[in-house]
């Protein structure tokens, strides 16, 4: 009889149980009911609600904090249900998501935060945090990563196509609490980036140098070039000015002299008179003529302009000037490319690469 009633019992208990969890469920608030269950010492119950709960956070993309939170309480509710084990896998868990994680003294007692502390000396693993968005000059600046560590252990840093195969060596060594590694955008040999994306891969060692675990960051790449200035268009030949005197002035001084002196020595004869040509009227021919003589020796064809000289020069000049200019910052914006990065969501695997 009293097994027939203690059979009963642990039916209505299951029934009871089973109730209340799709009671949580239909209500969309596992954590809360857990909470309840947690508070009032029903840690099997707890530990089933909590273990939906961080099923339900983890595929919905919960923020990590989240998580980690529902995890905590998932390795306290185990350690309390004497699943020491478990509740270490659990704390293993959210120290591999989070290694900043610390539990609060003043909510879980000695006992949690021993295992916790022994199980993160133990755990290595490593959280990346790095801009979601940043513009480098490529080679002369670096993107900086901030690596948080859940122990002391040895770590390398690379940067990998998609493929796996290496593309760069960041880092290798050892990780106390944080390290920060520099990456100047270049490939291995030192070039722009030839791809849109790469990962980073974070790889921890155990003391053994057996792989404990990996996180791989995937990193978009967008190299940006600077448009460069159109070359400046040389001056019109409009603009410039004759630089030697035209022969054509020249000519008119001396026919216009000629012409001139000729008509000064045949004017009597022209107007009807018979008289011969005086002294006077060939020394005033003579003068013109010299006149016409000198003005074509003042606008002799082929005379250098010096004024106009100059001021083809300083045309000219000025527009070495914009040209040399325009070399120098097209010299200037080539070698100022830049590379846009864009992180992406990380993945935490736990164990090897």
């Amino acid at each position: 009889m009293r097994r027939l009633v203690a059979a009963l019992g642990l039916v209505a208990c299951a029934l009871g149980i089973g109730t209340r969890v799709a009671r949580a469920q239909a209500s969309g608030d596992l954590f809360a009911e857990a909470m309840r269950a947690y508070r009032n010492v029903e840690f099997d119950l707890a530990a089933g609600l909590l273990r939906r709960e961080v099923a339900r956070l983890a595929a919905g993309g919960a923020p990590a904090a989240d998580r980690a939170r529902a995890l905590a309480y998932l390795g306290a509710a185990d350690l309390f249900r004497g699943r020491r084990d478990s509740a270490a896998a659990v704390f293993g868990r959210l120290i591999a998501l989070d290694p900043r994680y610390r539990p609060d003294r003043l909510i879980f007692p000695p006992d949690v935060t021993a295992l916790f502390d022994r199980v993160r000396q133990e755990t290595k693993a490593v959280l990346v945090a790095v801009p979601r968005d940043t513009e480098i000059a490529l080679g002369a600046q670096s993107v900086g990563v901030w690596l948080i560590a859940s122990s002391l252990h040895t770590i390398d840093v690379t940067l990998r196509y998609e493929d796996g195969a290496p593309f760069r060596v960041l880092y290798t060594g050892p990780i106390g609490d944080s390290l920060q590694v520099q990456w100047d955008g270049l490939d291995a040999v030192g070039g722009p980036p030839t791809v849109r994306r790469v990962l980073l891969r974070v790889a921890s060692r155990q003391p053994t140098g057996e792989p404990a675990g990996t996180l791989e960051l995937p990193l978009g790449l967008r190299v940006l070039w600077a448009d460069t200035l159109a070359w400046p268009a040389a001056p019109a030949d409009s603009l410039f000015l004759p630089e030697r005197s035209p022969r054509e002035p020249a000519m008119r001084a001396l026919m216009g002299g000629a012409v001139l002196s000729s008509a000064v020595i045949a004017l009597p004869t022209l107007v009807g008179g018979n008289q011969v040509s005086s002294g006077p009227r060939i020394a005033v021919a003579g003068t013109i003529a010299l006149a016409g003589v000198v003005g074509y020796v003042l606008h002799r064809p082929g005379r250098p302009l010096e004024r106009n000289i100059r001021a083809n020069r300083a045309l000219h000049e000025a527009w070495e000037q914009r040209a040399a200019g325009a070399k120098a910052e097209n010299a200037r914006r080539r070698r100022d490319v830049r590379l846009a990065i864009h992180a992406g969501p990380p993945v935490v695997k736990v164990g090897g690469p």
